[in-house]
């Protein structure tokens, strides 16, 4: 009796120990705030300040019931196009983030500015959106030399 008891207490450790460890990539979390720290690293923000609700609305166009939090810098420069936004959108909703994203995107890549930002478009047209379950993080290279395969590494390893 012992025995299958034994057993039978070994058995159920072993399904919990299976059932703690379930997890996958979809139930990930992060910090937003550190995923910018990370690819401002890589890509250097100058006289940034803080993406705030006016620029996530009014700037880039994304609806706000679709975002549960964000965290990001932009630079100040009128003649630099760095921009780093992370955001955790709201369940289910990642698809219509990534769709005004994408949108934001096109308009600042394609916006027949004058001829010395055009620099600053090319920049945004290489724009980078990166969609991880419920996270997006869209990075703009700053125009002072910033390098794409860097800031691919930072997101990578961000969001690892």
């Amino acid at each position: 009796m012992k025995k299958f008891f034994s057993l039978l207490f070994a058995a159920a450790f072993f399904a919990l120990c299976l059932t703690a460890c379930g997890g996958g990539s979809d139930t990930a979390s992060y910090n937003l705030n550190d995923i910018v720290t990370a690819v401002e690293a890589a890509n250097p923000v100058s006289n940034p300040r803080d993406v705030d609700d006016n620029f996530i609305q009014l700037d880039m166009l994304l609806t706000a019931d679709n975002i549960e939090e964000y965290a990001g810098k932009v630079s100040n420069d009128q003649g630099n196009s760095a921009l780093i936004v992370a955001i955790k959108a709201v369940e289910g909703k990642a698809s219509a983030v990534q769709e005004e994203l994408n949108a934001y995107k096109t308009s600042i890549s394609s916006g027949g500015l004058y001829a010395e930002f055009a620099d600053m478009e090319a920049m945004a047209a290489d724009a980078r959106i990166v969609v991880k379950g419920d996270y997006l993080v869209m990075v703009v290279a700053n125009t002072e030399g910033a390098d794409y395969a860097e800031i691919d590494t930072a997101l990578n390893d961000a969001l690892k």
